[in-house]
């Protein structure tokens, strides 16, 4: 039999068997993975971290805290909100004496480490240092103490903790100093419109000190702070309020829950099936208490005092048996 007899001939219009085996990739584990710029970001259907950090603030170098790396601090004290922020750390102050009830309610939804104000204003002395104890030993990453905290008070909660203490500054000068010496291992440049000539200033005394500072309202003024030296930034996020506002805006609109949702579709009603109109219903999910429009909130009536309920010849049942009792006398 020749050679052209034992050759198969593909049919017409089919594509010919191919010399080599076909090789198919393996699966699993041991699979290759195909290269790709960065690896896709990882996001749950419902939890979607609503409260991401301005993109800005990545610009800024960070500092090392027990091997995490810290570029951003949200500065809040709402349970809900540092739950559903992305930030590296919560810079949890508050302007009331500092509780460990507080900082064990913040700890319990933070993801993230923890900087939690001790006082240094009107809590100062042995009481913030204790405080400052039960803050680490409840698992904060750091305590923060006020601008009035003096030198010695920073010392005193350094020696205490083996945590950060943050030193929180309005201006470069020998006290600022002085703090950095006693063990502040990280200053928080506060100095409203001053922020960047501070932190200017303080980086060129203290190089390899941490300094974290406020990022302002917009991008120009936290550019501004990292271009002075600043190496983390602490971002104050919009209230719970306008982002309730917010969001039923966009409900009354017809919109959903995120940006890139489009208004939703009424679907045609079937001809000849009745259409139900229903009155509208004011909406007092976003109303303060006092602007609740009049009937939407009906009053009861008080109730009509009972009449006490008199029965004439009324004979009691132990009538002649009961013993007469006699006076004496």
């Amino acid at each position: 039999m020749s050679e052209d007899q034992n050759t198969q001939q593909a049919p017409s219009g089919d594509i010919p068997a191919a010399d080599k085996p076909i090789v198919i990739p393996p699966a699993g584990p041991s699979a290759p993975v195909p290269a790709a710029d960065a690896p896709s970001p990882i996001e749950g259907r419902l939890r979607k971290a609503p409260l991401r950090v301005p993109d800005m603030y990545e610009q800024c170098s960070g500092f090392t805290l027990f091997g995490r790396r810290i570029r951003s601090l949200i500065y809040s004290t709402d349970v809900a909100v540092i739950r559903n922020s992305n930030a590296d750390a919560v810079f949890a102050v508050y302007p009331f004496t500092a509780q460990p009830a507080i900082t064990q309610a913040l700890l319990t939804v933070a993801e993230a480490p923890l900087f939690v104000g001790v006082g240094g204003g009107t809590t100062t002395g042995r009481r913030a240092a204790e405080l400052a104890a039960v803050s680490e030993m409840q698992g904060a990453a750091g305590v923060v103490l006020n601008s009035p905290a003096t030198s010695e008070m920073v010392a005193q909660i350094a020696t205490t903790v083996d945590i950060p203490v943050v030193a929180t500054i309005t201006k470069y000068d020998e006290e600022a100093a002085e703090k950095v010496y006693a063990g502040a291992r990280i200053v928080n440049v506060a100095a409203g419109r001053d922020t960047p000539k501070v932190i200017a200033e303080l980086r060129a005394a203290f190089p390899n000190l941490p300094i974290i500072a406020t990022g302002g309202h917009d991008a120009t003024t936290a550019q501004a702070a990292v271009a002075a030296g600043a190496n983390a930034l602490i971002w104050a996020p919009p209230s719970v309020i306008q982002l309730q506002k917010d969001m039923m805006t966009r409900y009354r609109a017809g919109m959903g829950a995120h940006d890139d949702d489009e208004p939703a579709k009424k679907e045609p009603m079937a001809e000849g099936v009745p259409q139900v109109v229903v009155p509208p219903v004011p909406d007092i999910t976003d109303m303060p208490v006092a602007d609740v429009p009049a009937g939407v909130v009906s009053t009861v009536p008080p109730e009509e005092v009972a009449k006490p309920v008199v029965t004439k010849g009324f004979v009691s049942p132990f009538h002649g048996f009961l013993p007469r009792l006699r006076r004496r006398g």
